[in-house]
């Protein structure tokens, strides 16, 4: 992570846009404690149940131009449903639908990292970019290569643990149709979105977004953070596959951007983001969390007896 990065897509950052923020789970997982918060004090805790989320982004107006965008896209493949203990999995239509939005609607698709949980399901977004750290792609195109000359087999694999290699393929068929945006560090990806590498952290070139907004900035950190113990503490997760030290490092950066409001994170799978913000589940049981709202949006939580 290099923080004095000036940024590569725009000269300066823009600090006027606003932005809502809604946090949507679209699935549920059975885990270890431990797999989150560390082997340390979370060991022999037993099994949790953590949301599987993708976040919302809708504002950031120039020119009367409303943009949306979506922190990581969830996964669409039934093998991992079958792999791990998933419940409840909801598509993109459903998921955002609850909050007056379609797939159709979603221009960026901002990728924290490329395991098959955050990046999976880019397809189902037709309209969507996708930015992606360019040290992520190619960390892991050595990674499968690697794998690969190796014949390790999927299932088996640490290194196919989390990722997907169709997800590599389906990539690499979006740079050729021009859909990918490759990022070189820290920069605007819109306007009051900044995009931060946390590199050789939780993944090769694992990112964070950092979001303007009238009511102060809003961290959309994906995997860089699982729960906010792990900043908290701080302590790092007993499943991981970069630098935990880098992880460590990370985090207090953004304790120190943040001013110790760790409440403004938004970690990648931690259940205490329906108590930490205005929160309501939808009648199959995935969470939405109603983290900001911009100034010309109104709440979408649902009247009390009214779905």
């Amino acid at each position: 992570m290099n923080p004095l990065y000036p940024g590569n897509l725009l000269e300066e950052p823009t600090r006027d846009p606003d932005w809502a923020v809604w946090t949507l789970a679209y699935c549920q997982a059975d885990m270890p404690y431990d797999f989150f918060g560390g082997s340390g004090p979370y060991s022999n805790k037993g099994v949790v149940k953590i949301p599987m989320i993708y976040t919302l982004l809708v504002g950031g107006e120039t020119g009367g131009k409303k943009h949306v965008a979506l922190v990581d896209c969830g996964f669409g493949q039934k093998k991992w449903l079958d792999r791990y203990a998933f419940s409840g999995w909801e598509d993109p239509k459903t998921v955002l639908g609850r909050v007056g939005f379609a797939p159709e609607d979603v221009e960026a698709i901002l990728v924290t990292h490329m395991h098959f949980d955050h990046m999976g399901n880019f397809e189902a977004f037709p309209n969507a970019r996708l930015y992606v750290q360019l040290d992520e792609y190619t960390g892991w195109l050595q990674a499968v290569s690697f794998a690969r000359n190796r014949k390790e087999q999927e299932e088996t694999s640490w290194i196919f643990s989390s990722f997907d290699p169709d997800d590599l393929v389906r990539a690499t068929q979006g740079v050729n149709n021009g859909r990918v945006t490759f990022l070189h560090g820290d920069a605007e990806v819109l306007p009051g979105i900044v995009a931060h590498l946390a590199k050789d952290t939780h993944t090769f070139g694992t990112q964070w977004f950092e979001v303007k907004t009238r009511n102060g900035p809003f961290c959309i950190v994906g995997d860089t953070v699982y729960w906010y113990s792990n900043v908290e503490m701080p302590w790092v997760p007993g499943y991981n596959q970069g630098n935990a030290f880098q992880c460590v490092y990370t985090y207090d950066y953004l304790r120190r951007i943040l001013k110790g409001e760790t409440r403004r994170i938004i970690p990648g799978h931690d259940p205490l983001i329906w108590e930490r913000h205005t929160a309501w589940p939808s009648s199959e049981g995935n969470q939405i969390a109603e983290v900001n709202l911009g100034v010309q949006e109104s709440s979408r939580r649902p009247i009390r007896g009214l779905r």
